[in-house]
C-alpha cells in the first residue's frame, strides 16, 4: 500500500514538472483561422518479396505526400494531402516464363482531420503539439494494360502525432497512424517539415 502511494506521487510528480515544461515553452501553435502545411515521408509495403539471410522480407518504397489543412478552432483543423510513390508493376508472359518489369507513380490523395489534445492540458500556447488524425482517401496505381498493380484502392487510418515548431511558423512533426493500407500494410509512420501561417 505505501510502495503503491510513493509511485502515485512520483507518477503525478513527473506528469506536473511534464506538464510545466510545455507550459514554459511559450509560443503560439494552435490558432483558428490559420493554414498548417505539411510536408512528409513515409515508407510503404510492397507485394514484392527478397530473400535476406533472415528469410522473405517484403521491398518497401519511399512515399512522399505534402497536405493543407485549416485551423477551424484550435481543437480541429480539417485538410487534404497528396503524394505518390513509385511501384513496380510486372507482366508474367506464361508461354516463355519471362517477367516484365515497369515501373509506376502511383498518386495518392484524400481529406484528413486533426484533433489538438495539448490545448486541453496546457492553457497557454506552446512550441509543442500533440494531435490526434484521422485519414481517408485512396490511391490509383496506372499501370500498362496486363500489368499488376493496377487500379485504385481506399485507405484509411487513425493514429496520434506531434510537432515541435523551431521557429513562430517552422515545426518537425512525426505521427503514426493505424488502419488499411495498400498491399495489406496495417501501420504507417511518417514524418517531415510542418509549416504554419
Amino acid at each position: 500500500m505505501k510502495n503503491k502511494m510513493q509511485l502515485e506521487k512520483q507518477i503525478s510528480l513527473i506528469l506536473i514538472i511534464v506538464l510545466f515544461s510545455i507550459n514554459s515553452l511559450g509560443q503560439e501553435v494552435q490558432t483558428n483561422n490559420r493554414w498548417n502545411f505539411k510536408a512528409g515521408y513515409s515508407r510503404a509495403k510492397t507485394n514484392k518479396s527478397i530473400t535476406t539471410e533472415n528469410g522473405l522480407k517484403r521491398v518497401s518504397v519511399g512515399n512522399y505526400q505534402v497536405e493543407a489543412n485549416y485551423s477551424f478552432s484550435k481543437l480541429i483543423d480539417a485538410g487534404v494531402y497528396f503524394g505518390y510513390s513509385r511501384f513496380e508493376t510486372n507482366n508474367v508472359n506464361w508461354t516463355d516464363l519471362i517477367v516484365y518489369t515497369k515501373y509506376s507513380y502511383t498518386p495518392f490523395y484524400g481529406v484528413n482531420c486533426v484533433f489538438h489534445i495539448l490545448p486541453l492540458l496546457v492553457k497557454t500556447d506552446s512550441r509543442f503539439d500533440l494531435y490526434i488524425t484521422g485519414k481517408l482517401g485512396g490511391l490509383s496505381i496506372i499501370s500498362p494494360e496486363g500489368y499488376y498493380p493496377h487500379g485504385q484502392s481506399t485507405e484509411y487510418g487513425l493514429g496520434s502525432g506531434f510537432s515541435f515548431y523551431l521557429t513562430k511558423n517552422l515545426g518537425l512533426y512525426a505521427e503514426y497512424c493505424y488502419g488499411k493500407y495498400y498491399f495489406k500494410d496495417d501501420s504507417k509512420l511518417r514524418y517531415g517539415l510542418t509549416l504554419k501561417f
